[in-house]
């Protein structure tokens, strides 16, 4: 009998969590998504006419959230707002008796991230965070092939992600405040993040130099790849500006500390003006390996000292001879075990990542099994990008371990004030 599944939120990201589940069901019979809701009708409605073209069987649509849960009873709901609404759904949710799959980043700040992890463990649910990235097939080969050691003992990670311009991230208006986003450096940058400590394990501090550069953001289309996941879509802020006045850090450059000895840097911009940078790799002390860009079916490639060109995928997939993708990521990826690069569109690689974060919590909300990103992983994720904020705004080092637990949170006080936690 399949888990009744809701979706809060029919925006953008609630369009492609929707394709995830109609992609989901061509596979595992787990959810039956009965109630879609949205502030604003006609995006929810869009929304359900995908599902219902798709399966034939229309979810309910609601504009008010209360009444969504007292009338559809969902087992689980999928959290696809603006960040500041994490917390308080899924609180609801909780507190209504259904688990939980939320958008990155977990929370808008640490202390509501700590309210939502509370709320879980008390009433019993299950709480995922939505981190695709480390979910791509190319990815995992990517850690299977560091743990075995094929560039040695891992010295650096280094992350720049330097780009932007002028315009507004995936122009959205909420994305501009800091009360509703907490900063670029998050939304941007807890991807990086997840994957630097999934790669190289925990962080245990970071020291950085933060800015606000580029305040006066213009109003640009969402670029071709993405457009078409946003057309339907209505925005409440700024929708008639042709500029938008952003209040948060917009650039920050760290340097990390893992727990492990290893060092990293963590850059990241989007006021580069004409000139894009990207540079993601670990090294290692026999060889170097070039991150795969996420989502693109690209693999990894590895520089090992010595040789010229990069190890090729034969010779790759020789060196972890023991590796093969987990059996939900296998069969969404049409039975294959093993692999060195796959062959997918964007759009479809999107939504089988979306499948196999909605399929695992499935199964751990029908077995108990121990979720992957869990509420300590999303914490852990989401404390980078703030511990590089707060390190911005005192000019000190910070220990990770301090902003997880509240500690130092002087760049997210203001947040917590204004969301009224």
């Amino acid at each position: 009998m399949s888990l009744k599944l809701a979706l809060i939120g029919c925006g953008g990201m609630g369009l492609r969590h929707t394709l995830g589940y109609i992609e989901l069901r061509k596979y595992f019979d787990s959810f039956d998504l009965v109630a879609v809701c949205d502030i604003n009708e006609s995006p929810a409605n869009h929304i359900a006419d995908e599902v219902e073209n798709a399966t034939g069987k229309r979810p309910r649509v609601f504009t008010d959230v209360s009444k969504m849960f007292d009338e559809a009873k969902p087992d689980a709901v999928d959290i696809v707002t603006d960040t500041r609404m994490h917390h308080s759904f899924a609180i609801q949710a909780f507190e209504a008796g259904a688990s939980v799959i939320t958008e990155k980043p977990m929370g808008l700040t640490l202390k509501a991230c700590r309210m939502m992890k509370e709320s879980a463990e008390r009433n019993g649910k299950k709480l995922s965070i939505g981190e695709q990235y480390r979910r791509d097939p190319m990815n995992r080969l990517t850690k299977a092939l560091i743990d075995a050691g094929a560039i040695g003992q891992p010295y650096f990670g280094v992350k720049f992600a330097l780009g932007g311009g002028s315009g507004l991230m995936h122009d959205t208006g909420w994305r501009a405040l800091k009360s509703r986003a907490g900063s670029i450096i998050l939304e941007q940058g807890v991807h990086e993040s997840d994957l630097l400590l999934y790669f190289l394990g925990p962080v245990e501090s970071v020291f950085a130099q933060t800015a606000l550069f580029t305040k006066t953001r213009e109003r640009q289309p969402v670029n071709a790849t993405l457009a078409k996941f946003y057309q339907h879509r209505v925005e409440q802020d700024f929708a008639d500006q042709k500029t938008v006045e952003i209040d948060q850090e917009d650039t920050a450059f760290g340097v990390i500390r893992f727990e492990s000895g290893a060092i990293g840097q963590f850059t990241l911009t989007n006021a580069s003006h004409g000139h894009s940078v990207g540079v993601s790799t670990v090294h290692g002390s026999k060889g170097t390996v070039l991150l795969p860009p996420s989502r693109s079916g690209q693999g990894p490639k590895v520089m090992l000292e010595g040789r010229s060109d990069p190890l090729s995928g034969e010779e790759l997939l020789a060196l972890v001879p023991e590796w093969e993708l987990d059996e939900i990521t296998s069969t969404l990826w049409d039975g294959e075990t093993r692999m060195a690069s796959y062959d997918y569109p964007f759009e479809l690689t999107d939504r089988k990542l979306v499948a196999v974060e909605l399929q695992e919590l499935a199964v751990a909300i029908e077995t108990g099994a121990k979720l992957e990103v869990d509420a300590d992983v999303g914490m852990q994720g989401l404390a980078l990008p703030y511990g590089v904020l707060e390190s911005g705004i005192s000019g000190l080092p910070v220990l990770i371990k301090d902003v997880i637990d509240g500690t130092v949170e002087t760049y997210q006080d203001e947040i917590n004030i204004e969301v009224g936690i």
